[in-house]
């Protein structure tokens, strides 16, 4: 179970990034609305990932890469295929994980954290992170990406994330990219390529 938590944190956790050409959103309303409309018009992602885990202890960044695949409401799988093979999929609030072969299988409800990181990772997907109450939220822009950067509200939270950032393209409103802040400076940046968007997803996707 720590090892599952560690690599879920894994997916969402990158130190600071280069903000310097980014500026507040002057119209957060417009922009709010844009990346609702787009949420409610998106059934279905799937994408490959590049993701980058730098420990700061060891000064050592590891890289991995796998597929993400996401259909609402919330069902969605994790697959590493590189370095190693590690499968995460939440489905009608049951996670499932594969570790090399080795299944496990647990209830979402009842477990305060991964509720609300399973959120976030459901919510940075489908675009829906403007009105989010467990998080103190900001807008910025700049040519190529609007910039959401959310920071916990509640202790439970910040002990894990010290804050996120959500790069979503502006030609697309699509996720392009996931940055998170630990507090003790370790951090993982996720890109997302070769989306796909509402293509169908055979259901034994979510299912081990």
């Amino acid at each position: 179970m720590k090892t599952f938590f560690a690599l879920l944190i894994c997916f969402l956790y990158v130190t600071a990034y280069s903000q310097s050409d980014f500026r507040p959103v002057s119209d957060i309303e417009t922009v709010g609305s844009k990346l609702d409309n787009m949420a409610k018009s998106l059934n279905t992602i799937q994408s490959d990932f590049h993701q980058e885990k730098y420990m700061d202890f060891l000064d050592v960044t590891l890289e991995s890469k796998g597929k993400f695949w996401f259909q609402k409401e919330n069902s969605l799988r994790w697959q590493y295929t590189e370095p190693y093979n590690y499968i995460v999929i939440v489905n009608d609030g049951v996670v499932q994980i594969s570790d090399d072969g080795r299944n496990q299988e647990f209830q979402v409800k009842g477990n305060k954290i991964f509720e609300q990181v399973n959120n976030i990772i459901v919510a940075s997907m489908s675009g829906d992170v403007i009105d989010n109450d467990d998080f103190d939220v900001k807008l910025f822009e700049n040519d190529e990406y609007f910039l959401v950067k959310l920071k916990p509200l509640k202790k439970d939270i910040s002990k894990v994330i010290h804050e996120m950032e959500m790069y979503f393209d502006k030609s697309s409103l699509h996720i392009s990219k996931i940055i998170m802040n630990e507090p003790n400076n370790d951090y993982t940046l996720i890109r997302y390529t070769n989306r796909k968007i509402n293509e169908p997803i055979p259901s034994s996707v979510f299912s081990l």
